[in-house]
């Protein structure tokens, strides 16, 4: 009862800080004119590093940056906004960037409560002895990133809102490192925390979330309805337009929790996405308790793609070569546990153009999947299971017979993987909506020896194939090999049972910390497919037949 009470008194506080706005004109004429702030904020800075003083306070107000000079946070000097109403930096023209910088001999400092129209941050390589922060902070569009860290550790990015308007849409059917477009862009970082943070949203549904998220977003939330609803700055209501929440390259030890990565405005309407999560010849990446909708499972989104490393040693710093090498050589050590994934999915590929192919030691566990799109989203016949299932492996390498045959084989003579290794799927539960077959688990061309699937994957909703034996329990497709003549009630392929599930307890394959989260009740926030699908509860249970 006490933890209840807490948790009412917390979304009350959230809810009442982001409703109680003074629109009054004393609050609203500060923001009528564009102040040209490069300079002041510049020397305020360098003067703040000078004297020692630790924290360079903003006013409210809407202040403009030259996006050709970047601001450069000093030694020793951490940036505030006001604590109540907007302090925002912006540029006079919306189709260029500005940006802070961040250098390496500035160590433990903060951004913090500050609103990023078109001016995004970026970190440059750092050692840091203490953890630095960005905190609680508004970002509208922002290049490539709203937040680029590179050669960096310790960075801890919570309680921020990540938005992205049509008119800064990527272009890029299948982005790259220079050309994607993303909340955070983390190359080469380690030991990094991204939590609580919001990316994409409908802002005509903004209210549906205030009473699921943590106390942190209060202030960025409620600087972004004063200046919805009180400065009246002709945001588009869609704000969803991220190819990618964040991109991940060559990083260690990034934990991913606690965030909502929404795409959904609506859930049909075509964009150029990459994936929710892309992380990329990366180790130790942990990917919990999040809830991520609308990137569609094809073509080409998803919730999370972990790939092996590609070739790009061209952008490395040979000085960090040591630590470069370990972190490029393997996509190992990836653990996607108690996320809700709507009409999204999980992948991992060994990469057709890489270095080092290994995927290995990638744990998917107590994940709900809820598939929502069917036909509308469908994939050319040919990649039909191969790519776009609920859990997904395929090695695009050993499919073009080590490269020297063009286009990948797609058919079940693809030569059976030698570089997938320890993959385990358990626990996961699959649902879809009425006239949708739920999806399954594509093993690809695995060598089945490498893969832990327990009958712990199972559906909630009518399974693939009602009325068989054990219907309930997620089939595994694998090598693309289908029952002959037979389809689902929705015309779906069935899955041909040549690779059994483990019956053995696959618990200890579970770090012990990541056993038993659970996952968040963002969901709840949320109706997908223009208001007409419900969401489920992931604690829905296990189908039974009849």
């Amino acid at each position: 009862m006490k933890f209840s009470s807490i948790i009412f008194a917390t979304a009350l506080l959230v809810i009442s800080s982001v409703n109680a706005l003074d629109c009054s004109p004393e609050n609203t004429e500060i923001y009528s004119e564009e102040l040209d702030y490069s300079s002041t904020l510049q020397d305020m800075i360098d003067e703040a590093s000078r004297t020692k003083k630790p924290v360079v306070y903003l006013n409210p107000g809407l202040f403009t940056l030259d996006p050709v000079k970047p601001i450069v946070l000093r030694k020793g000097v951490s940036l505030k906004g006001d604590p109540y109403q907007p302090s925002i930096l912006s540029v006079k023209d919306k189709n260029t960037t500005g940006t802070i910088e961040v250098y390496q001999d500035n160590q433990a400092w903060a951004i913090q409560d500050i609103v990023f129209e078109n001016v995004n941050i970026q970190v440059q390589e750092n050692t840091n002895e203490d953890e630095t922060a960005i905190l609680g902070n508004l970002f509208f569009n922002g290049q490539r990133g709203s937040i680029i860290a590179r050669y960096g550790e310790k960075l801890y990015i919570d309680g921020n809102v990540f938005l992205r308007d049509e008119a800064h849409a990527g272009h890029y059917t299948l982005p790259t490192y220079n050309t994607t477009n993303t909340g955070v862009l983390l190359q080469t970082q380690k030991n990094t925390v991204v939590s609580n943070n919001i990316f994409g949203m409908d802002l005509r549904k903004m209210e549906n979330l205030v009473p699921y998220v943590s106390q942190q977003l209060r202030a960025p939330l409620r600087n972004l309805k004063f200046i919805h609803e009180c400065l009246k700055r002709n945001l588009d209501d869609e704000q969803g337009y991220l190819a990618s929440g964040l991109q991940l390259y060559a990083t260690n030890d990034i934990t991913i929790k606690e965030n909502i990565l929404n795409a959904t405005f609506p859930d049909t309407k075509p964009i150029s996405q990459d994936h929710a999560i892309s992380v990329v010849g990366s180790n130790q990446t942990y990917i919990t308790e999040n809830f991520i909708a609308g990137w569609q499972i094809a073509d080409f989104g998803g919730a999370v793609r972990f790939t092996s490393a590609v070739k790009y040693f061209n952008i490395c710093r040979y000085t960090l070569i040591s630590y470069a090498i370990t972190s490029f050589i393997l996509q190992v050590d990836g653990y996607v546990i108690s996320n809700y994934l709507a009409n999204t999915g999980v992948m991992m590929y060994a990469a057709v153009h890489a270095d080092y192919k290994q995927v290995s030691n990638i744990v998917v566990h107590k994940n709900f999947l809820y598939r929502f799109l069917g036909k509308e989203v469908a994939v050319p016949e040919e990649l039909d299971g191969w790519l776009y299932e609920g859990v997904t492996f395929f090695d695009f390498y050993t499919a073009r017979l080590n490269y020297t045959v063009r286009p990948p084989i797609w058919n079940s003579s693809v030569p059976i993987s030698p570089w997938g290794w320890h993959i385990v799927v358990s626990d996961n539960k699959f649902g879809a909506t009425k006239g949708v077959d739920p999806n399954v688990i594509s093993l690809g061309n695995l060598d089945p020896t490498e893969g832990y699937f327990d009958r712990k994957n199972c559906y909630v909703t009518e399974p693939l194939v009602a009325g068989s034996k054990n219907a309930e329990v997620v089939p595994l497709l694998w090598r693309q090999t289908y029952e002959q003549g037979k389809f689902s009630k929705n015309g779906g392929k069935i899955p041909m049972k040549l690779v059994h599930h483990t019956d053995d307890d696959l618990n200890d394959q579970i770090p012990a910390q990541l056993r038993n989260l659970k996952i968040p009740e963002f969901w709840k926030a949320f109706t997908l497919k223009n208001d007409t699908v419900p969401m489920l509860s992931p604690d829905t249970p296990c189908y039974k037949s009849s």
